[in-house]
């Protein structure tokens, strides 16, 4: 069916995004952790964002490759599992939305109290770390909230396709493809 098909079209790419954005974190990050003083708020926010990464690298890389196999397959998605589906990609997408306003929140929280005692002893990982939440939310964020509109308006555009294809015979619903 090419309603799923272009939905998992989309998350693959999704994928692929998120993936690009993760490796170039890790390699940032690496460098950064390299070249900048062990301890220091520039340091903990290249920690941070290695560590973030590996966790995005990880959803990112089987998430696409099940997009991928998922098209190379025959759809076996009927209308009420094809509609579950979308349901279910665009709920993900909007609590994940939710979710990354409290990361960012938490990266605020960090760095405020880091700043409050410079003179603190976990003060310039606070910052470092804050800083790095703020950033890693922030690009979440838009991230999660842009696939959540591309799949609601695929949803919204191609779901009167889907009933065009109903066959009524009385007793039964077929689904022709």
């Amino acid at each position: 069916m090419q309603f799923n098909a272009q939905r998992e079209r989309t998350s693959g790419t999704s994928m692929l995004v998120l993936g690009g954005w993760a490796v170039g974190n890790l390699v940032a990050g690496g460098i950064g952790m390299a070249t900048t003083p062990s301890g220091s708020e520039a340091f903990h926010f290249h920690q941070m964002n290695a560590a973030w990464n590996v966790v995005n690298l990880g959803i990112a890389v089987p998430a696409y490759l099940g997009a991928r196999k998922r098209l190379r397959g025959p759809s076996t998605l009927d209308i009420p599992r094809t509609f579950d589906a979308q349901r279910k990609v665009e709920a993900v997408y909007l609590i994940n939305t939710g979710l990354d306003l409290a990361y960012m929140g938490a990266g605020l929280w960090l760095w405020e109290n880091g700043r409050g005692d410079p003179m603190a002893k976990r003060s310039e990982m606070f910052q470092g770390f804050g800083t790095s939440l703020l950033l890693q939310g922030g690009f979440l964020f838009v991230y999660d909230l842009a696939n959540y509109i591309v799949h609601a308006r695929h949803w919204k555009r191609s779901r009167a396709g889907l009933w065009q294809h109903l066959q009524f015979n009385g007793t039964s619903i077929r689904y022709a493809f």
